[in-house]
Formats: structure tokens, C-alpha cells, sequence
């Protein structure tokens, strides 16, 4: 599949007409257009990574953070799961990373520090 628009380049500086070729769902190249003719009206742009979010704040489970996020602009986080883990533990932690999985939404768990049961 091949997608030809005007392509936001972060990394240059620059906005240019650029072709991306897609195979198996992945991107296999982008090249500049050059006078190639746009044949698809809009922009190509970079997501957006969220790099600190509690997901279990939004009272939403990450599948449906993930739906809610992407419209948006946002297509990974890096997630701290550690209110989800004070409340159940490993099992909430799991359960966040397992419906995570669920979604192509790019999820990163940091691995929280559970608090100590004993007492000094």
C-alpha cells in the first residue's frame, strides 16, 4: 500500500511531499515525492507519546484509554501503574498490561514499588 501526502518532518525542519510504502502493516519506506502528484489530500504526521500517565486515574481500562487517546493525536504512553497496584496488587498491575495487549495502542508499564507490609 502506498500513501503519498505532505509529510511533517520533526526531524528536518520541514514539511515536504513524501510517499510512505507500507508492507505487512508496517512502514517499508517513506521517500520524497518530489513532483509527484499528492493523490491523497492531508498530512502525515508524528503521534504523540504521553510519557507519564496514570491510566487507572481516567477510572478507564486501558483498551478504552487507548480508544479515547488516539483520536487525539497520542498513540503510546509511558504508563505508572502503581494506584492500581496499591489497591490489588500484581493482579491489577497484570490486568492493566493484559488488557493493554488487547489494543495496537503501544503501552509501557513502569514497574511500580510495592510498599512494605512491615512496619519499623
Amino acid at each position: 500500500m502506498l500513501l503519498t501526502a505532505l509529510l511533517a518532518d520533526i526531524h528536518q525542519q520541514r514539511i515536504y511531499p513524501a510517499t510512505i510504502h507500507f508492507e505487512n502493516g508496517r512502514i517499508a519506506s517513506i521517500r520524497e515525492a518530489g513532483d509527484d502528484p499528492i493523490t491523497h489530500e492531508g498530512y502525515i504526521i508524528p503521534g504523540f507519546v504521553d510519557s507519564h500517565v496514570h491510566i487507572e486515574s481516567s477510572m478507564l481500562v486501558p483498551s478504552e484509554f487507548a480508544r479515547l487517546a488516539v483520536v487525539h493525536g497520542t498513540v503510546a504512553t509511558v504508563s505508572d501503574p502503581h494506584e492500581i497496584a496499591n489497591v490489588c496488587g500484581m493482579d491489577g498491575v497484570l490486568f492493566m498490561i493484559e488488557n493493554g495487549n488487547t489494543v495496537l495502542f503501544k503501552f509501557n508499564f513502569g514497574a511500580p514499588q510495592l510498599r512494605s507490609r512491615h512496619t519499623i
